[in-house]
């Protein structure tokens, strides 16, 4: 992942993701403005996302799209060299930003009545639900069974993401 900040004027809508061949497969709808301008495809075989560009402008919209890249900083690569990013990375970025979102959504909803936790001994992603919202009564009754906890609605009233929804 290219951790890109500012994607423009670009989105993507309709992310779906999928079990694939080497892993999860997405695709999605890229947009620039309002305007749909491209399908994109990852497989989950290893290879770049592929990127169907179409309409009048199809050539614009890639040439543009691929200025853009162009113009992006190199990002830091821990095993050697720092790469450019290129659409595929940028696409993938957006995917991921659109999925993290959707996810916080979910899972702030659930938080509206539920208290949601994490515990020092949890599996990778996994977290624990007690179906009230949290009170003083609930936070002491965690820490006592359980020691000091991630308690995600918490983690969300200070602006933050929880631990489990980060890479």
């Amino acid at each position: 992942m290219a951790n890109i900040t500012n994607f423009g004027d670009y989105s993507v809508k309709n992310v779906k993701t999928f079990k694939g061949h080497d892993g999860i497969g997405m695709n999605c709808d890229l947009y620039r403005g309002k305007t749909k301008i491209a399908d994109c495809h990852d497989g989950a075989y290893g290879g770049e996302i592929e990127i169907r560009f179409f309409g009048e402008n199809r050539r614009k919209e890639e040439d543009l799209l691929q200025e853009i890249c162009a113009s992006l900083p190199l990002v830091p690569f821990e095993h050697g060299d720092d790469y450019a990013v290129d659409m595929s990375s940028f696409v993938d970025d957006l995917a991921n930003k659109a999925l993290l979102e959707k996810d916080i959504k979910k899972m702030k909803k659930v938080c509206q009545t539920k208290t949601l936790f994490k515990t020092s001994t949890s599996k990778i992603g996994a977290y624990s639900i007690i179906p009230s919202p949290p009170s003083e009564s609930i936070r002491a009754y965690i820490k006592e069974k359980f020691g000091e906890c991630e308690i995600f609605n918490d983690v969300f009233e200070r602006g933050e993401i929880p631990s489990v929804l980060k890479d």
